[in-house]
């Protein structure tokens, strides 16, 4: 798939256009530098030729590692199509799952939530129903 398409102008990537006249001159009120329009456009042919990316590619690194660190299964992100579910040797883990929810609902009957008082706090806790 082409990133631009000629007939509607469409872009259908992710694209960021920056406008060197534009960008110098608001860096140049922010770090309150008065410049004059040839000054701008003077450093702006000048970055135009001389910008390198490496901080921009630099960033764009650490957020693809720290993705990748910070996300146990980013491969789940993906659509698989045509599996089935649950995978094959997951049947095992699922029915523990759901045993697991069924004794927590079991146990949630057999236990009463009371409030514990004290003069500065309170506290809910759980006590056994007397049968």
């Amino acid at each position: 798939m082409e990133p631009y398409d000629t007939n509607t102008g469409v872009h259908n990537r992710v694209q960021i256009t920056i406008d060197l006249n534009e960008l110098v001159w608001a860096r140049g009120e922010y770090l309150k530098q008065e410049m004059s329009v040839n000054q701008s456009e003077y450093l702006a042919e000048t970055l135009r030729r001389t910008l390198t990316w490496d901080t921009l590619y630099s960033m764009i690194d650490q957020t693809i590692l720290e993705f990748f660190e910070n996300h146990e299964h980013p491969e789940i992100w993906d659509p698989h199509y045509g599996e089935i579910q649950p995978e094959p040797g997951r049947e095992k883990e699922l029915q523990n799952l759901e045993k697991a929810a069924k004794d927590r609902e079991k146990a949630k009957a057999e236990f009463e939530m009371v409030d514990l008082v004290s003069p500065a706090w309170t506290i809910k806790v759980p006590r056994r129903i007397k049968k």
